[in-house]
């Protein structure tokens, strides 16, 4: 097995990943102005009427839902291409593809109503498209960034997400708005809404960050062996990315910390309307500020927080020692910040409670995957970090479910903060095991999957 070390980030290394994270991060605000827009595409064309509630809520839910299924059973399929294929030529084919497929449905949304039912399948393939193409992304990194800048590039890829999330609602708004903007100007002006203008501007982003990407040397390390068949090479490579971990205590122990904080994150969004409907309900009212209005400061502070954290470990560029106290600091700060989450009957304490937790989120994300890309060679990347990708997917609908069942039972505040306390407890017990606090070493990480008898992880057996 070669070692993680074995291929050297490129010269001008740095020059490529800043390409490639401008070219891609336009990508991903098109990406979430186009979801926004299909979104009211479903809620003001398809399903407009009061009486059509249920069948709204089902058409939403099913996005999620479908999204949430496809990143767990594929991400085993997309991490063993990641590995067998140039990963360069991946993520080329995953934007050329959404490209004309999201260019297709604006074309089409010209001209027609679409179904329901189209829509799904295009949210299907598009979101299957996006994680072959993260899956490639991600492994890549390694190869062309120099290690101690990998919690940097992390941070910044943080960045661009929370950065589209913040800025998309406006801009899929305004694009939506085109067709009133142009009233009487021709057949523009007939449009029910501006919603395909929203999918073209993705459907262009996607076609520009492939473009770019084609311009960029990104190596990709000898593809894995084949051992008879893509579905007998994809048991393989499912089996190696787990034996790869159970092998590897420090960093399946720092995988299950992950978990544990990713089961009581996933629900902010859930924890915002709960607490603004029961917590905060008597000093809402004793400051005169109305439900919409409550919940918009505390959407707005978490929103704030999150995009200054990327900003903060994208400026900083993280722990280049003891990385891992950069993943635990920042949980427990989490921990905290849930806790007074749950007990804090003030609004504006409770919006600064919400600002607070998710600011360091993306600072424990970052070095998490900086860890992991210095530790995982290079060739097995795409299969170990599926079974990371699943692990961390499938808590977040767990975490949604059990917050929104307990709480039809017992008041959320109570819920959130012990969910913190539980935080706290994880993260504290990973700070004081020194087999969690030695992952950052390379040699004792090895030297433990050697103990365990590991020959030969490259070719899967």
């Amino acid at each position: 097995m070669s070692s993680p070390g074995s291929f050297e980030a490129q010269r001008g290394g740095w020059r490529t990943f800043l390409a490639l994270w401008g070219s891609q991060s336009v990508s991903q605000v098109g990406s979430y102005v186009s979801w926004f827009a299909l979104n009211v595409y479903v809620a003001q064309t398809l399903f407009p009427r009061p009486d059509q509630k249920a069948p709204l809520a089902l058409a939403l839910g099913s996005f999620a839902i479908a999204a949430t299924l496809l990143a767990v059973v594929l991400a085993p399929v997309a991490g063993s291409v990641a590995d067998r294929t140039h990963r360069k030529r991946v993520m080329l084919v995953c934007d050329l593809l959404s490209g004309l497929l999201t260019t297709l449905l604006a074309a089409l949304m010209f001209w027609t109503v679409v179904p329901f039912w189209l829509l799904l399948a295009f949210v299907i393939v598009t979101q299957a498209l996006s994680f072959f193409h993260e899956a490639a992304l991600e492994s890549s990194y390694a190869m062309i960034v120099p290690e101690e800048q990998l919690t940097r590039a992390n941070g910044m890829m943080q960045t661009t997400r929370q950065f589209s999330s913040l800025i998309a609602p406006t801009i899929a708004t305004l694009l939506i708005g085109v067709p009133t903007l142009l009233h009487g100007s021709g057949w523009l002006a007939s449009l029910r809404d501006g919603v395909p203008f929203a999918l073209l501007v993705d459907g262009v982003s996607f076609l520009l960050a492939a473009l770019v990407l084609a311009w960029l040397l990104i190596p990709s390390p000898p593809p894995a062996e084949d051992h008879g068949g893509a579905a007998a090479n994809l048991k393989a490579d499912t089996r190696l990315g787990w034996t790869y971990l159970l092998r590897r205590p420090p960093l399946l122990q720092l995988l299950i910390g992950s978990a544990v904080l990713n089961f009581a994150m996933a629900a902010i969004p859930v924890y915002q309307t709960l607490i603004t409907t029961f917590t905060l309900q008597q000093d809402r009212v004793a400051r005169g500020l109305s439900f919409p209005a409550t919940l918009a400061i505390i959407d707005t502070a978490t929103g704030v927080g999150m995009f200054l954290g990327g900003l903060a470990i994208s400026t900083w560029g993280g722990l280049r020692r003891r990385r891992v106290l950069g993943v635990l600091v920042p949980a427990l700060v989490s921990g905290a910040g849930l806790v007074l989450i749950g007990l804090s009957g003030d609004v504006y304490l409770t919006a600064a409670a919400f600002a607070l937790t998710v600011f360091v989120m993306p600072i424990s994300q970052a070095h998490s995957a900086g860890i992991w890309q210095a530790q995982v060679p290079r060739e097995l990347q795409g299969r170990v970090f599926a079974v990371r990708r699943i692990v961390s997917r499938f808590t977040v609908p767990l975490g949604m479910a059990f917050v929104s069942g307990v709480s039809t039972a017992l008041p959320p505040g109570p819920v959130i903060a012990t969910l913190g306390l539980l935080v706290i407890i994880v993260g504290t017990a990973q700070l004081l095991n020194p087999t969690v606090q030695r992952v950052d070493d390379k040699d004792y990480v090895e030297g433990l999957a050697a103990a365990r008898g590991e020959t030969s992880v490259v070719s899967g057996q």
